[in-house]
């Protein structure tokens, strides 16, 4: 007895993928030695906490259902009397018309740590109980007392009058978006101990250096998107202040919450009988907010002047949401109203690491891109499935595997919209890991960097060059990869790989919207196509290197058409376009 069913097949499934609500879809499965007339289809759906299960008569194994009328996510599965079943498979349903800018597909990201990346000439101030590096090559390190706690922040000095200044290098990389790590007040260098939301850190030059920051910006048609941090604020924030240095002297309301019971923003934290708090994973100078507390909501979301509302109206053209998988639906449904209202292209996009559609967080099936919600999110499966790949820790077909589910659960808008990174603040560099992968063979290393960025500009969804990545920094853990830009030792043969990158991407539409299919060639190479009423292009990356001709060879096998090969990846990756 078996019953099979095929998810991805139109042979059994009918529409393709995520669908809005209000779709009949057809579904249907093989059934060996299987009674039809015992088949039926059990459907789970799962919305936040709610789960309600339903069967439906499937006679013959075939079946269609029109009772997706509610977003959220479906499981289901055929079975015969409970006896046997087949897999289970997932069904994302969606509100209609959840559209992604079309610029934010279009474009490319340059994601900027604002202190490591270029020191401006302008005002800036000081900075209490900190220290600078005397040379620009340091490694940044983290001094800690015998608890872990940091004793003292270090700084290299970069600021916003750095960004401004670097503006034309990286619009030339094609660049139309910076995405800048926290910019806000804040005691610590990475600024995710938000100490002030209405004001930028007085290191980076403050709001002067952010307002002629962002006229430049404006000038060369270059958007900006700002680190949203909700979940948590600093201990030492004019709202916390624990240490009493910024609002001891006010009235009570108006202190901090650590400093009165009767302060207006008490409520925005849980504190227990004995005066701890709950913190952001176990860390006293993170301490949690209570998102959906109305006040907190109002300052940070819904008020007239409120933080997302006060930096959009000085042109700022989205958010990313630190840890978005901790902050409630609520509270993000609420933000990105919030950012529509001051801006209906604007874009917001959330840390998440896993799939995006079915994430479950807190008990709770999160909701992302079933209601208005997020535009995108920093695609970790992307990156992590190409590294495993080359690694030699899954095969060519494992690896398309993960991306097939990605392009079946996602709705296509968002789906288009995926953050695809070099690499990010948090990850080791993307050469770093490269160079583990060649033991140490730095040229092989750049070969590989160059195959995988080939990927990440001819894929469907939105590339991202974490500032360095694109001349091969180095960096491995938090904090090595945060070192400064080396401005001297720049590899100009990788700067010039990624300026054609950008070039391929921006001139051609095909890697923007065409549509997507992958290609099997063999297990060692991962290829896929892009095609639109003009174009057909293949790209193929072979993980052991052995050359373009190799490359070819294989593809010949597969291929119907003749090709011309417009870009080659050292000897790992190559980019054809095949005649129409």
């Amino acid at each position: 007895m078996s019953i099979l069913h095929q998810s991805k097949s139109q042979d059994y499934r009918q529409p393709f993928g995520a669908v809005p609500v209000g779709t009949k879809v057809w579904l249907r499965a093989d059934l060996q030695d299987v009674d039809p007339a015992s088949c039926y289809l059990v459907v789970r759906f799962e919305a936040g906490t709610t789960q309600e299960t339903c069967s439906y008569p499937a006679p013959g194994g075939e079946i269609i259902l029109d009772v997706f009328h509610r977003p959220g996510v479906y499981f289901y599965h055929f079975t015969a009397r409970g006896e046997e079943e087949s897999a289970e498979h997932q069904l994302t349903v969606y509100e209609a018309d959840l559209k992604v800018p079309d610029w934010f597909k279009q474009t490319i990201i340059y994601q900027i740590f604002p202190d490591r990346f270029y020191q401006g000439e302008g005002f800036v101030e000081s900075k209490k109980n900190s220290f600078f590096y005397g040379s620009k090559e340091d490694l940044p390190m983290y001094i800690k007392d015998e608890n872990g706690d940091i004793l003292r922040w270090d700084f290299f000095g970069g600021n916003l009058w750095g960004v401004r200044d670097q503006l034309d290098y990286i619009q030339s990389f094609g660049v139309k978006t910076i995405y800048l790590n926290p910019i806000f007040q804040a005691v610590s260098n990475h600024r995710y101990d938000t100490g002030d939301y209405k004001h930028v850190d007085g290191l980076l030059g403050g709001d002067r250096a952010f307002d002629a920051m962002m006229t430049v910006c404006k000038e060369k048609g270059v958007r900006v998107i700002l680190d949203g941090v909700f979940s948590h604020t600093g201990e030492e924030s004019i709202y916390f202040d624990r240490s009493g240095l910024h609002t001891k002297d006010l009235p009570e309301e108006e202190r901090g919450a650590w400093q009165s019971p009767k302060s207006k923003y008490r409520n925005w934290y849980s504190f227990d009988e004995d005066g701890t708090y709950a913190c952001w994973w176990g860390v006293k100078a993170l301490p949690n907010v209570n998102e959906l507390e109305p006040s907190y909501l109002e300052y940070t979301v819904t008020g007239k002047d409120s933080v997302i509302r006060h930096w959009m109206n000085k042109g700022v053209s989205g958010w990313r949401l630190d840890v978005a998988d901790e902050l409630p639906d609520g509270f993000i449904a609420h933000l990105r109203q919030a950012a529509d209202e001051s801006n209906p292209e604007s874009v917001v996009f959330g840390e998440v690491w896993e799939d995006a559609s079915n994430k479950v967080s807190y008990g709770s099936r999160r909701l992302y891109y079933a209601k208005k919600e997020l535009h995108s999110n920093t695609n970790y499966v992307f990156r992590n499935a190409l590294l495993d790949f080359f690694k030699g820790e899954i095969d060519a077909r494992a690896c398309m595997g993960i991306f097939l589910d990605l392009y079946e659960n996602y709705p296509r808008e968002n789906f288009y919209a995926q953050v695809n990174m070099t690499g990010s603040h948090d990850v080791k560099r993307l050469y770093t890991c490269m160079k583990e992968t060649t033991k140490g063979n730095g040229d092989l290393a750049k070969d590989l960097v160059r195959a995988y960025s080939l990927i990440q500009f001819t894929f469907p969804g939105v590339p991202l060059i974490y500032y360095g990545d694109e001349t091969c920094m180095e960096g491995g853990e938090d904090p090595d990869n945060r070192r400064y830009y080396p401005w001297e030792k720049q590899d100009q043969g990788m700067l010039q790989w990624f300026r054609d990158l950008g070039a391929l991407r921006t001139g051609k539409m095909v890697f923007v919207s065409g549509e997507w299919a992958p290609i099997w060639v063999n297990s060692d190479v991962f290829a896929f196509e892009r095609t639109d009423v003009t174009h057909k292009y293949v790209v193929a990356v072979d993980r052991f290197g052995r050359g373009t001709d190799y490359l070819c060879q294989e593809l010949e096998k597969v291929l119907e058409k003749s090709y011309t090969i417009e870009k080659r990846a050292g000897g790992y990756g190559v980019l054809l376009q095949l005649q129409r």
